[in-house]
């Protein structure tokens, strides 16, 4: 039966190991968010099929030298909603001196009713994850905080007690190795 035990204590390691990392991930995640937000929570479907709703955009600051037609660009709402839009640069031209981007959503029949100066535009999407918005959501709540995060150091901790338990009582004494091998 002891030749049990070693594959099954490894397989506890690594699954307590890979917890406690994915933890610190989507510690980090939330921090990041927090402090500069490089993940867009897509809202709308007029990016479709591209980017749907719920996607996750991730946004680098762009000059207006690096813009061109075609880039997917995030800019804030000219019409003053809480929303940052997401859409694709159709053209760029010059008004009275400026640049500026005309614009449209994939899933639009037209282009967007406002021009959006260059310098306004203030991310391009560098990569989409899909659901990653309702994800990130999730991850904020308290019950997603609390699954996600605070439930792996948890296990961890316990991990590190069933160790140190089994350290002072002697190889083999440990109950709820017992109980798994025997299962």
């Amino acid at each position: 039966m002891q030749h049990l035990e070693r594959p099954l204590s490894r397989l506890l390691e690594v699954a307590v190991l890979g917890l406690v990392a994915m933890a610190l991930a989507f510690n980090f995640t939330i921090i990041a968010q927090s402090f500069f937000s490089p993940f867009s929570e897509v809202r709308g479907d007029s990016m479709n099929p591209y980017i749907e709703e719920n996607d996750a955009v991730l946004t680098t600051g762009v000059s207006m030298e690096e813009l061109a037609a075609g880039d997917v660009v995030v800019f804030p709402d000219p019409e003053g909603g809480p929303d940052p839009i997401v859409h694709r640069i159709v053209s760029l031209q010059e008004r009275e001196g400026e640049l500026v981007a005309v614009t449209k959503g994939d899933a639009n029949p037209d282009v967007d009713p406002f021009v959006v100066p260059a310098d306004r535009i203030y991310g391009k999407v560098r990569l989409v994850l899909p659901m990653g918005g309702a994800f990130l959501r999730f991850l904020i709540s308290p019950s997603g905080f609390v699954l996600c995060v605070l439930c792996p150091f948890l296990v961890l901790a316990l991990f590190i007690a069933g160790k140190y338990y089994q350290d002072k009582r002697g190889k083999g004494s440990c109950l709820l190795l017992r109980e798994v091998i025997k299962a």
